[in-house]
């Protein structure tokens, strides 16, 4: 067996059920590694996740409470998600960017250029958008509040009607 396909087999995988649709979860010992967006489907949020459902076992007590936040903040409320995370693997700007993005508070917007500034890389801002668009962990590191320099909603994983969606949530 590889080295991959043994760590994979590391990996344990949930799936809940929210207000907005399914959630899937991945974790590897180290903490959570990739959480999806609400989906329509169960399918649906299993596939966003790269869940390999043959090669990782489903463990939802693994999670711990994170259904249970999950499903908080997708009613509106102000949630402080509390599992370890596993950024292991991401690229030193990207993972500057991630937690840049983490700091933002509820109900609070900021810039690519703001984010791009707060990793380190003031001119860097496509890459902090890049990191923001190969977020793995969304909800939990709200790259949803990242938004164009004139406060423009752009791009968004889920779709600009998820990110409104999620916004509006916050600034209830």
């Amino acid at each position: 067996m590889n080295n991959r396909a043994q760590a994979v087999r590391e990996y344990s995988y949930t799936v809940f059920h929210t207000s907005m649709g399914w959630v899937a979860a991945v974790a590897s010992p180290a903490g959570l590694r990739k959480l999806s967006l609400p989906a329509n489907t169960e399918q649906a949020a299993l596939e966003e996740a790269g869940v390999e459902q043959g090669d990782m076992k489903v463990e939802p007590e693994a999670f711990g409470d994170l259904p249970q936040q999950g499903q908080r903040f997708m009613d509106g409320e102000q949630v402080t998600f509390t599992m370890s995370l596993d950024l292991a693997g991401t690229p030193p700007f990207f993972k500057a960017a991630l937690n840049a993005c983490a700091s933002i508070p509820r109900g609070e917007r900021r810039s690519y250029a703001w984010l791009a500034h707060q990793a380190g890389s003031p001119l860097a801002v496509r890459a902090a958008g890049q990191a923001m668009a190969r977020n793995p962990l969304p909800l939990i590191i709200p790259c949803h509040r990242v938004v164009g320099s004139k406060g423009s909603l752009t791009g968004y994983g889920g779709g600009l009607a998820m990110k409104t969606r999620l916004l509006e949530l916050e600034s209830r």
